[in-house]
């Protein structure tokens, strides 16, 4: 399955920055530009009228008898100095004859881009076609050569009697021009902004996400078992208060595995387990069947009245992480030292179906494990050797957390450990011994030989003890 194709957070920030950054200039830039060419326009086209109306007043300026036109076509001549963007002024008279003509030639040449007399002799026919609106095909193939042109024709109509019309052809191809060039500054300045934005918002993200990135690379350490993490993040916001909540979750993880570890060097690794996950083991106390064994070493206290209390806890270290080692790859839990003694629990916290058989067999294997670390001291020199004997009894007890609220230690109390206790007394060194209850339970699955019917104290009647066979 392919991984989807995940965008940074610093990347949807600056793309999102960069986008509004983008739609307000182009729409700032195209109002802006639109008002200005609409204003622009306006302007040209007022101006275009008023020059218009001024040569075409001009026009009735003639005196009587005389040509009537004499003082326009002298004006005429001078109207392109006027006013740069005329291109072509035309009078035609009442019976729309070319009266005089005159053209912008440097103005016509920039727009064509050579000179062309006969360009200039086609324009007032042009004009006049588009009077007499006959032969559009000419005129608008003229007027396309001339590019934008704004075609303002005043009739001239004094008294209302018609005696021409005055035409003025005002370019705007250098508005256009003006237009354009307006357009491309705004345009690279809106690019500019963006680019500019672009940075910026890239800088703004950088500086959200990398508190971010630090929390998360801190996160990868903490998930491969690392909690040797803290995020100093100083941005007065909520990735501050986020770091601060980190730091304070690491904090708690690392409490809880301390307690674990401890809790793990006291009482077995399914108790802690269950202890740590939350799962309330009951301080009241709750009943269940279980199998508890006890192992003491024979004659220790007078073995360790010769030793110094150094040599005497270096030996117990050694054989108490041995016998440990053995109850908890049965799943049992260690329950208690007492002294030299341990006291051992099969069934609580979590019962299994051959909890019995799994203290029988933990019992035998310790004797092997004991058997090897005696091996072990010979082969160093020491002059060591232990023998241990293990008493088992199965049966009801009340399994929780005993002592007061300052102080808890999980454990189980009851006849049957008090039974157990008993039974172990009995034992000689090497020396497994059950009750009856326990043997009900495994005699189909290990050699058992029946001893005789005992008194144990805390019993009114005798009681069966079995003997477990075995060899190292």
């Amino acid at each position: 399955m392919n991984k989807p194709l995940l965008l940074s957070l610093k990347v949807k920030l600056g793309l999102l920055v960069a986008m509004i950054i983008l739609v307000i200039m182009v729409i700032v830039a195209y109002t802006s530009v639109i008002r200005q060419e609409k204003s622009m326009r306006n302007e040209m086209r007022a101006k275009a009228i008023n020059m218009a109306q001024i040569t075409g007043a001009l026009a009735l300026l003639g005196g009587n008898g005389s040509d009537p036109w004499a003082f326009a076509k002298q004006f005429l001549k001078f109207a392109p100095q006027l006013d740069n963007n005329i291109l072509y002024v035309v009078i035609t008279d009442a019976n729309d004859t070319i009266i005089d003509s005159e053209i912008n030639t440097p103005l016509l040449t920039t727009i064509i881009g050579h000179n062309s007399d006969r360009l200039q002799h086609e324009i007032p026919e042009a004009v006049k076609a588009h009077l007499l609106k006959s032969e559009r095909s000419q005129s608008e193939a003229v007027f396309e050569r001339l590019g934008h042109v704004l075609p303002i024709d005043v009739v001239l109509k004094p008294a209302n009697k018609l005696i021409g019309t005055m035409s003025i052809g005002y370019s705007l191809y250098m508005f256009d021009s003006s237009v354009k060039t307006a357009r491309t500054v705004t345009l690279l300045f809106t690019l500019g902004f963006i680019a500019l934005g672009i940075m910026a918002s890239f800088g703004l993200s950088l500086n959200i996400t990398k508190p971010i990135y630090k929390i998360v690379d801190a996160m990868k350490n903490v998930e491969q078992g690392d909690l040797n993490q803290h995020v100093e993040v100083k941005t007065r916001d909520e990735m501050q208060m986020l770091a601060s909540s980190f730091n304070f979750m690491v904090e708690g993880l690392k409490e809880r595995e301390h307690i674990k570890h401890t809790f793990k060097r006291y009482v077995s690794e399914l108790v802690a387990d269950r202890l740590i996950q939350g799962r309330e083991i009951s301080i009241t106390g709750e009943r269940k069947n279980a199998t508890i064994l006890f192992q003491d070493i024979r004659g220790f206290t007078s073995m360790s009245e010769q030793m110094s209390p150094e040599e005497v806890v270096g030996i117990l270290k050694e054989y108490f992480t041995a016998m440990v080692d053995v109850i908890f790859a049965y799943e049992g839990t260690l329950d208690k030292y007492i002294g030299d003694a341990i006291m051992a629990v099969f069934g609580t916290p979590y019962a299994h179906t051959d909890d019995p058989l799994r203290s029988v067999k933990t019992a035998i294997d310790m004797q092997k494990a004991l058997k090897a670390l005696n091996d072990t001291w010979v082969k160093e020199g020491k002059n060591r050797h232990l023998a241990v004997g293990c008493g088992i009894a199965t049966g009801p007890v009340v399994a929780g957390s005993m002592g007061s609220e300052k102080r808890l230690e999980y454990t189980v109390i009851g006849d049957t450990v008090n039974l157990a206790s008993r039974i172990e007394g009995l034992t000689r060194g090497g020396q497994i011994l059950i009750c009856e209850n326990t043997y009900k339970a495994i005699k189909n699955d290990m050699s058992i030989k029946a001893l005789d019917k005992v008194y144990v104290k805390g019993k009114k009647e005798q009681q069966q003890i079995y003997e477990v066979l075995y060899e190292l």
